[in-house]
């Protein structure tokens, strides 16, 4: 049976890079026989992300999202404060999360406190996460 995955990945700041990030990682993960679930590619494109009365709506709807998910994907070792607020709420109702760099190369979660790549808040905020190998 095919999973759900919510895709955890920067969007604000280079926007227009960080949404065609986000396609790569949805088309991959859909070509990989999952079901992507990209909240920041689509909320977005009718609330106003600029504005932090719509950009709460929707995040606050992409966490409601997270809940039919079945794993959360992270990508790369920049954690923005949207991407925090998704894995503390999946920290909270102990959803399953899995590591990848911008490559989508696997992190390993046995060696991130040796990886060069995730700096102190990184590591600080994937504490206590329910990760998967």
């Amino acid at each position: 049976m095919n999973k759900i995955i919510f895709i955890c990945s920067p969007y604000q700041g280079r926007v227009e890079e960080n949404k065609k990030n986000a396609v790569r990682y949805a088309r991959i993960t859909a070509m990989s026989g999952d079901i992507p679930i990209v909240p920041h590619l689509y909320f977005p494109s009718f609330l106003d992300d600029n504005d932090p009365n719509e950009r709460m709506i929707g995040i606050s709807k992409g966490l409601e999202l997270m809940n039919i998910c079945d794993e959360v994907h992270v990508f790369g070792f920049d954690i923005t404060e949207g991407m925090k607020i998704e894995l503390d709420y999946a920290k909270e109702i102990r959803k399953p999360v899995r590591f990848y760099d911008k490559n989508f190369n696997p992190v390993n979660v046995k060696t991130i406190t040796v990886d060069e790549r995730a700096n102190a808040k990184y590591r600080e905020i994937i504490r206590n996460l329910k990760m998967l190998k």
